[in-house]
């Protein structure tokens, strides 16, 4: 635990003893699913502490020139997590920035299911839990276009995740994808789609800090949302993965079928 609230204090959050009681039992909440279903591949006090607890507080650091500015900006956003599987990074921001208004979209409903526990037994308030698709949720008017900070911390490829996560983004707004080492090859090939969902050019930061060495540096994407959406994006179900806008433009040089 100590070395979770050195991270957390690190970027300006207060570690005091309801943090701790917090992300005990989080991590109880965790375990406990892990056991029923598969719900993260970390397991372990350790692990969980270290690969989803700590490597969350990442996106509360402040760089990539201010787009995410110091922790004490995030009280009173609207602040979007999608694919949050078991809450990261989502429900870690919301216990170390409880001011913050957060919504969750998970599309597995075992999922969703375990975050709603954990929002209804930590008693969160300003915290929403949707189940279903981003391609689904980001064509419903009461999220499309309304968020201050939209997050993923995704393995899909970043012309994918740009229309998956862009569309939710607020003219003004940011979107933080976090991926692993080794990203410029995929930020070039999603430079189109980030483009039509009317992004700036995406910016790119290494991430290593909080953390120790046992944790592997982050690779934070950034992309500023300059102009709206859009109506006919995001495009239906599995199409942003079957067909991801940079691979229709790259051959044809026109927009992808819908």
């Amino acid at each position: 635990m100590e070395r979770l609230c050195e991270a957390a204090e690190s970027v300006g959050v207060s570690a005091g003893d309801e943090f701790r009681r917090a992300f005990t039992r989080y991590f109880e909440l965790i375990e406990a699913a892990n056991s029923r279903f598969n719900l993260t591949g970390a397991r372990g006090w350790d692990r969980v502490r270290d690969e989803l607890f700590i490597r969350s507080l990442r996106f509360l650091a402040p760089v990539a020139g201010g787009y995410v500015p110091a922790v004490e900006w995030f009280t009173g956003r609207r602040v979007l997590d999608v694919g949050t599987g078991a809450g990261i990074p989502g429900l870690v921001l919301k216990l170390a920035v409880p001011g913050m208004n957060l919504t969750l979209i998970e599309a597995s409903r075992k999922k969703s299911a375990f975050v709603q526990e954990v929002v209804t037994d930590l008693g969160l308030g300003d915290t929403l839990v949707v189940t279903g698709r981003a391609e689904e949720v980001g064509r419903d008017r009461k999220h499309r276009e309304t968020y201050d900070l939209v997050m993923s911390r995704g393995v899909a490829r970043l012309a994918e995740l740009a229309e998956l996560t862009l569309p939710f983004a607020a003219v003004g707004g940011v979107v933080v994808a976090a991926k692993g080492q080794g990203v410029e090859t995929e930020l070039e090939e999603s430079a189109a789609a980030a483009e039509l969902m009317g992004a700036a050019p995406g910016i790119a930061a290494t991430v290593s800090a909080p953390g120790t060495g046992a944790i592997s540096p982050d690779t934070m994407v950034y992309w500023m949302k300059i102009g709206h959406t859009p109506a006919e994006y995001p495009r239906r179900n599995g199409v942003p993965h079957s067909r991801p806008i940079m691979a229709e433009r790259g051959k044809s040089g026109m927009a992808p079928a819908r």
